[in-house]
Protein backbone atom coordinates (compact mmCIF):
# COMPACT_ATOMS: atom_id res chain seq x y z
CA UNK A 1 0.00 0.00 0.00
CA UNK A 2 1.33 3.25 -1.01
CA UNK A 3 1.05 6.16 2.27
CA UNK A 4 -1.74 8.51 1.61
CA UNK A 5 -0.52 12.13 -0.47
CA UNK A 6 -0.42 15.28 1.30
CA UNK A 7 -3.74 16.06 -0.48
CA UNK A 8 -5.37 13.26 1.24
CA UNK A 9 -3.59 13.72 4.76
CA UNK A 10 -4.91 16.85 4.92
CA UNK A 11 -8.75 15.84 3.20
CA UNK A 12 -9.08 13.19 6.21
CA UNK A 13 -7.68 15.48 8.72
CA UNK A 14 -10.65 17.93 7.66
CA UNK A 15 -13.10 15.60 7.42
CA UNK A 16 -12.28 13.40 10.50
CA UNK A 17 -15.42 13.39 13.50
CA UNK A 18 -14.79 14.21 16.68
CA UNK A 19 -13.71 12.46 19.61
CA UNK A 20 -16.89 12.22 20.99
CA UNK A 21 -18.23 10.22 17.88
CA UNK A 22 -15.00 8.34 17.85
CA UNK A 23 -15.35 7.32 21.18
CA UNK A 24 -19.21 5.70 20.21
CA UNK A 25 -19.93 2.12 20.37
CA UNK A 26 -19.12 0.62 16.95
CA UNK A 27 -23.13 0.34 16.10
CA UNK A 28 -24.08 3.37 16.62
CA UNK A 29 -21.15 5.28 14.43
CA UNK A 30 -22.75 2.59 12.25
CA UNK A 31 -26.57 3.98 13.05
CA UNK A 32 -25.44 7.58 12.44
CA UNK A 33 -23.87 6.83 9.45
CA UNK A 34 -26.36 5.05 7.76
CA UNK A 35 -29.57 7.32 8.60
CA UNK A 36 -27.73 9.92 7.84
CA UNK A 37 -26.83 8.58 4.50
CA UNK A 38 -30.26 7.25 3.93
CA UNK A 39 -31.62 10.76 4.49
CA UNK A 40 -29.11 12.85 1.78
CA UNK A 41 -29.76 9.80 -0.87
CA UNK A 42 -33.75 10.55 -0.08
CA UNK A 43 -33.58 14.07 0.05
CA UNK A 44 -30.67 15.46 -1.80
CA UNK A 45 -28.37 18.36 0.63
CA UNK A 46 -30.62 21.05 0.91
CA UNK A 47 -33.74 18.98 2.14
CA UNK A 48 -32.00 16.91 3.95
CA UNK A 49 -33.35 17.26 7.53
CA UNK A 50 -31.47 17.41 10.82
CA UNK A 51 -34.11 16.94 12.86
CA UNK A 52 -35.61 13.58 10.98
CA UNK A 53 -32.13 12.23 11.45
CA UNK A 54 -31.85 12.58 15.04
CA UNK A 55 -35.44 12.00 15.45
CA UNK A 56 -34.83 8.27 14.09
CA UNK A 57 -31.71 7.51 16.06
CA UNK A 58 -34.14 8.96 19.36
CA UNK A 59 -30.85 11.30 20.04
CA UNK A 60 -30.75 14.98 20.94
CA UNK A 61 -30.08 17.30 17.40
CA UNK A 62 -27.19 19.09 19.60
CA UNK A 63 -25.48 15.29 19.93
CA UNK A 64 -25.22 15.48 15.80
CA UNK A 65 -23.77 19.00 15.93
CA UNK A 66 -21.50 17.77 18.40
CA UNK A 67 -20.24 14.86 16.93
CA UNK A 68 -19.28 16.64 13.27
CA UNK A 69 -20.00 20.04 14.05
CA UNK A 70 -22.53 21.13 11.75
CA UNK A 71 -25.10 19.68 8.26
CA UNK A 72 -21.48 20.28 6.16
CA UNK A 73 -19.28 18.72 8.52
CA UNK A 74 -21.39 15.75 8.65
CA UNK A 75 -21.87 14.96 4.84
CA UNK A 76 -18.15 15.34 4.34
CA UNK A 77 -17.81 13.09 6.79
CA UNK A 78 -19.36 10.72 4.61
CA UNK A 79 -18.42 11.28 1.42
CA UNK A 80 -14.84 11.11 2.93
CA UNK A 81 -16.23 8.10 3.64
CA UNK A 82 -17.61 6.53 0.81
CA UNK A 83 -14.62 7.89 -1.34
CA UNK A 84 -12.12 4.85 1.32
CA UNK A 85 -14.78 2.65 0.11
CA UNK A 86 -14.30 2.50 -3.11
CA UNK A 87 -10.69 3.14 -2.97
CA UNK A 88 -10.60 -0.10 -1.26
CA UNK A 89 -10.75 -2.54 -3.68
CA UNK A 90 -9.74 -0.74 -6.43
CA UNK A 91 -6.15 -0.18 -4.91
CA UNK A 92 -5.85 -3.96 -4.45
CA UNK A 93 -6.42 -4.30 -8.31
CA UNK A 94 -3.58 -1.82 -8.55
CA UNK A 95 -1.62 -3.35 -5.93
CA UNK A 96 -2.08 -7.07 -7.15
CA UNK A 97 0.69 -9.34 -8.47
CA UNK A 98 2.81 -7.68 -11.17
CA UNK A 99 1.91 -10.34 -13.41
CA UNK A 100 -1.70 -9.65 -13.46
CA UNK A 101 -2.29 -8.72 -17.09
CA UNK A 102 -3.45 -5.32 -17.70
CA UNK A 103 -6.63 -6.53 -19.52
CA UNK A 104 -7.78 -8.63 -16.69
CA UNK A 105 -6.94 -5.49 -14.16
CA UNK A 106 -9.01 -3.46 -16.52
CA UNK A 107 -12.11 -5.90 -16.38
CA UNK A 108 -11.86 -6.21 -12.84
CA UNK A 109 -11.93 -2.17 -12.68
CA UNK A 110 -15.36 -2.45 -14.40
CA UNK A 111 -16.40 -5.58 -12.82
CA UNK A 112 -16.20 -4.21 -9.39
CA UNK A 113 -16.81 -0.87 -9.38
CA UNK A 114 -19.93 -1.53 -11.00
CA UNK A 115 -20.07 -4.27 -7.67
CA UNK A 116 -19.77 -1.17 -5.42
CA UNK A 117 -22.54 0.70 -7.36
CA UNK A 118 -24.94 -1.63 -6.68
CA UNK A 119 -24.01 -2.95 -3.33
CA UNK A 120 -24.09 0.25 -2.09
CA UNK A 121 -27.25 2.24 -3.44
CA UNK A 122 -27.73 5.02 -0.94
CA UNK A 123 -23.96 5.89 -2.07
CA UNK A 124 -24.22 6.02 -5.39
CA UNK A 125 -27.56 8.17 -5.58
CA UNK A 126 -25.54 10.92 -3.63
CA UNK A 127 -23.27 10.95 -6.23
CA UNK A 128 -25.82 10.46 -8.84
CA UNK A 129 -27.44 14.14 -7.13
CA UNK A 130 -24.06 15.80 -7.09
CA UNK A 131 -23.79 15.42 -10.87
CA UNK A 132 -26.87 16.61 -11.18
CA UNK A 133 -28.34 19.34 -9.12
CA UNK A 134 -25.60 22.66 -10.06
CA UNK A 135 -26.71 23.92 -6.78
CA UNK A 136 -25.58 21.03 -4.51
CA UNK A 137 -23.23 22.57 -1.84
CA UNK A 138 -19.25 21.78 -2.24
CA UNK A 139 -20.36 20.05 -5.93
CA UNK A 140 -17.32 21.50 -7.28
CA UNK A 141 -14.67 20.67 -4.65
CA UNK A 142 -15.97 16.97 -3.97
CA UNK A 143 -16.17 16.06 -7.02
CA UNK A 144 -12.92 17.55 -8.61
CA UNK A 145 -11.62 15.46 -5.65
CA UNK A 146 -13.58 12.27 -7.50
CA UNK A 147 -12.20 12.83 -10.83
CA UNK A 148 -9.02 14.30 -10.03
CA UNK A 149 -8.65 10.65 -7.71
CA UNK A 150 -10.07 8.51 -10.44
CA UNK A 151 -7.76 9.69 -13.62
CA UNK A 152 -4.87 9.71 -11.50
CA UNK A 153 -5.49 5.89 -10.67
CA UNK A 154 -6.38 4.97 -14.29
CA UNK A 155 -3.53 6.67 -15.22
CA UNK A 156 -1.59 5.15 -13.09
CA UNK A 157 -2.42 1.78 -14.36
CA UNK A 158 -2.11 2.54 -17.97
CA UNK A 159 1.37 3.96 -17.12
CA UNK A 160 1.73 0.72 -15.27
CA UNK A 161 1.21 -1.92 -18.34
CA UNK A 162 3.23 0.39 -20.63
CA UNK A 163 6.07 0.04 -18.06
CA UNK A 164 5.45 -3.97 -18.73
CA UNK A 165 5.38 -3.59 -22.13
CA UNK A 166 1.89 -4.97 -22.24
CA UNK A 167 0.73 -1.41 -23.53
CA UNK A 168 1.63 1.00 -26.80
CA UNK A 169 4.32 2.84 -25.61
CA UNK A 170 3.37 5.82 -27.67
CA UNK A 171 -0.44 5.75 -25.93
CA UNK A 172 -1.13 9.04 -23.57
CA UNK A 173 -1.57 8.26 -20.42
CA UNK A 174 -3.55 10.73 -19.44
CA UNK A 175 -6.08 10.73 -22.44
CA UNK A 176 -6.44 6.79 -22.28
CA UNK A 177 -7.57 7.50 -18.21
CA UNK A 178 -9.82 9.94 -19.61
CA UNK A 179 -11.41 7.41 -21.72
CA UNK A 180 -11.54 5.25 -19.52
CA UNK A 181 -13.07 6.93 -16.68
CA UNK A 182 -15.67 7.99 -19.23
CA UNK A 183 -17.00 4.98 -20.37
CA UNK A 184 -16.92 3.69 -16.90
CA UNK A 185 -18.94 6.07 -15.62
CA UNK A 186 -21.12 5.81 -18.37
CA UNK A 187 -22.07 2.00 -17.63
CA UNK A 188 -21.71 2.58 -14.09
CA UNK A 189 -25.43 4.86 -14.53
CA UNK A 190 -26.67 2.67 -17.33
CA UNK A 191 -26.84 -0.14 -14.17
CA UNK A 192 -29.97 2.08 -13.03
CA UNK A 193 -31.20 3.73 -16.00
CA UNK A 194 -32.44 1.89 -18.85
CA UNK A 195 -32.57 4.96 -21.05
CA UNK A 196 -28.90 5.31 -20.90
CA UNK A 197 -28.64 1.59 -21.06
CA UNK A 198 -29.91 1.65 -24.39
CA UNK A 199 -30.45 -1.99 -24.53
CA UNK A 200 -27.03 -2.99 -24.37
CA UNK A 201 -27.93 -4.75 -21.10
CA UNK A 202 -25.88 -3.48 -17.76
CA UNK A 203 -29.93 -2.52 -16.50
CA UNK A 204 -30.38 -6.04 -16.49
CA UNK A 205 -31.39 -8.46 -13.27
CA UNK A 206 -29.31 -11.09 -15.14
CA UNK A 207 -25.61 -10.48 -12.99
CA UNK A 208 -24.01 -13.13 -15.21
CA UNK A 209 -25.27 -11.08 -18.40
CA UNK A 210 -24.32 -7.59 -16.66
CA UNK A 211 -20.53 -9.40 -16.20
CA UNK A 212 -20.26 -9.83 -19.73
CA UNK A 213 -20.97 -6.91 -20.94
CA UNK A 214 -18.81 -4.82 -18.58
CA UNK A 215 -16.03 -7.32 -19.49
CA UNK A 216 -16.64 -6.59 -23.16
CA UNK A 217 -16.23 -2.99 -22.29
CA UNK A 218 -13.23 -3.32 -20.72
CA UNK A 219 -11.42 -5.61 -23.39
CA UNK A 220 -12.55 -3.11 -26.22
CA UNK A 221 -10.68 -0.34 -24.44
CA UNK A 222 -7.85 -2.57 -23.27
CA UNK A 223 -7.59 -3.65 -27.45
CA UNK A 224 -7.06 -0.28 -28.69
CA UNK A 225 -4.09 0.13 -25.89
CA UNK A 226 -2.50 -3.13 -26.38
CA UNK A 227 1.23 -2.88 -27.87
CA UNK A 228 1.56 -4.83 -31.29
CA UNK A 229 2.19 -8.60 -31.05
CA UNK A 230 5.26 -10.24 -33.07
CA UNK A 231 3.96 -13.34 -34.12
CA UNK A 232 7.10 -13.94 -35.78
CA UNK A 233 9.04 -14.53 -33.46
CA UNK A 234 8.11 -15.27 -29.58
CA UNK A 235 4.82 -13.67 -29.63
CA UNK A 236 5.36 -11.15 -27.26
CA UNK A 237 4.07 -7.55 -27.62
CA UNK A 238 6.29 -5.61 -29.50
CA UNK A 239 6.82 -1.93 -29.94
CA UNK A 240 5.55 -0.39 -33.50
CA UNK A 241 8.33 -0.28 -36.17
CA UNK A 242 9.56 3.41 -37.81
CA UNK A 243 7.26 3.72 -40.41
CA UNK A 244 4.51 1.78 -39.60
CA UNK A 245 1.14 3.60 -40.17
CA UNK A 246 -0.22 2.34 -36.95
CA UNK A 247 2.41 3.45 -34.89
Amino acid sequence: MYPPSPREASANTMHSPRSTFDNLDPHKQGRVLEESLQEFAEHGYHQASVNRIVGRLGIAKGSLFQYFGSKEGLFRHLFARALDEIKAPLKAIRDADSGEPFPLRLRRVFVEGAAFARSHPLIWRVYRRMVAQEDFPLRALLLSQVRDEALTYLRELVEGGQARGELRPDADPQAAAFLIEAALDRALTAQDAPLLDAGFGLSSGDEFQRQQRLAALADILSQGLLAPVDISSTGRHAPPHKGDANA
